[in-house]
């Protein structure tokens, strides 16, 4: 299933408008697409409202099934990530995936609660992938979610997103620098100056630095 997000969505909170779809977005399972955008562009307030977390202030969004990982959403504390993922999952083989998932991270089997802020946040992206497969949920939002991992992990995650082999049954949206992507991705979103777009996977991060600051590269200085 190919979720659409039509032109001129309106996206925002309440009546204030933070940026418009300029051309129709479309999300594939088994892509990845990199959104890329200035603090406060309105990376996040897209995610949410493609989640349907927040409606869009003008237009409208077919029904989907989406997850967003957001940062308020926690876990029980006395519970071990190993057992959160047997409540998650549905059936053997998604609890033997989350297993996979888990040891790829290297994520420590302890009380939640107890685990540092870097394994927490190991275990919180195979939480959102279990859900996203146990629901069959066609969109994955992501918001950072390289922030704070160590470089093993990093390195672990991109690999297994990154394996053309075995894609995912969703579409990832994930809010990286592009730097962060040692493979080219199968669409990239530019949110700037109010609207949101998407560029060619071939331009260069000079290119989109002018797309996303308005500064042209050359006028660059510094003192």
């Amino acid at each position: 299933m190919c979720l659409v997000v039509p032109n001129g969505l309106k996206i925002g909170y309440r009546n204030r408008v933070v940026a418009t779809v300029k051309e129709e977005l479309a999300f594939s399972p088994g892509e990845i697409t990199l959104l890329l955008g200035l603090n406060g562009a309105g990376k996040t307030t897209l995610m949410k409202t493609i989640s349907g977390l927040i409606p869009p202030v003008e237009g409208k969004l077919p029904a989907a099934r989406t997850l967003y990982l957001s940062e308020e959403v926690d876990f029980p504390p006395n519970l071990s990530p190993r057992e959160i993922t047997v409540c998650l999952a549905r059936t053997r083989l998604e609890r033997a995936q989350a297993t996979r998932w888990l040891q790829m991270l290297q994520v420590e089997d302890r009380p939640y609660g107890k685990l540092s802020k870097g394994n927490r946040h190991k275990a919180r992206l195979v939480f959102a992938q279990l859900t996203a497969l146990s629901r069959q949920t066609p969109l994955v939002g992501l918001d950072e979610p390289l922030s704070g991992l160590d470089f093993v992990a990093r390195e672990q995650l991109i690999r297994d997103w990154s394996d053309r082999h075995r894609p995912a049954p969703w579409h990832l949206l994930v809010s990286i620098h592009p730097a962060d992507l040692p493979f080219t991705p199968h669409q990239m979103i530019v949110v700037a100056q109010g609207e949101i777009r998407p560029v060619p996977v071939c331009t260069s991060w000079p290119e989109v630095r002018e797309m996303l600051t308005g500064v042209p590269a050359a006028t660059l200085t510094f003192q």
